[in-house]
């Protein structure tokens, strides 16, 4: 049960979040507002691959907009006529695109600052979900990891081993587990 309140704890936070600063002054995306309005998706489908429905999380989450509950509802649609699998990977490529748009119009951020956090927590769920897509494409693990730098190459053999043992969605759900701490460990 810690883990599940955690879980709503980290959504409620995230979505106070989202809605008081994810967009900059201008309007256009940036690294953060990418990245914490995918945790707020994520943590959604992660509650409703754990049986909640939409209505329940519409009722539950604390101080909702209509604008978030809009979502919730677009989301739990999107889960219940696609699967938790593809809207995981809907959601995931959406994060990517994203990202690559705010780096064509932005590039990368000053080292240190806020942005660059995020450009970073971004960078690596990128390359942790192109690992995933790779076992599910089933990739010879050894090729996907001769294709990494040095330094990502020690998370392939989890990845492949928890797809090989639990399926997609578990790993879907550790990504977006994952990237939520990554957001919050600079907070």
């Amino acid at each position: 049960m810690p883990g599940f309140c955690r879980l709503i704890t980290t959504g409620f936070i995230l979505l106070l979040a989202m809605n008081a600063q994810a967009e900059q002054p201008s309007g256009r995306q940036s690294y953060e507002s990418c990245s914490l309005i995918t945790s707020q998706y994520l943590t959604v489908i992660q509650l409703l691959g754990r049986g909640f429905d939409e209505e329940m999380l519409q009722q539950t989450l604390p101080e909702i907009t209509a604008e978030s509950s809009a979502r919730v509802a677009a989301l739990g649609e999107l889960v219940n006529n696609e699967g938790l699998t593809k809207t995981y990977t809907r959601v995931n490529v959406e994060f990517a695109r994203c990202a690559t748009a705010v780096y064509q119009q932005h590039g990368v951020p000053e080292s240190g600052s806020r942005e660059a956090h995020f450009h970073f927590c971004a960078g690596e769920n990128k390359v942790r979900h192109e690992v995933l897509m790779a076992a599910m494409l089933e990739a010879p693990e050894s090729a996907v990891r001769a294709q990494l730098p040095e330094t990502h190459q020690s998370i392939v053999s989890p990845l492949y081993s928890l797809y090989g043992t639990d399926g997609a969605d578990a790993v879907y759900d550790s990504l977006a587990s994952e990237l939520k701490l990554c957001i919050n460990s600079r907070r």
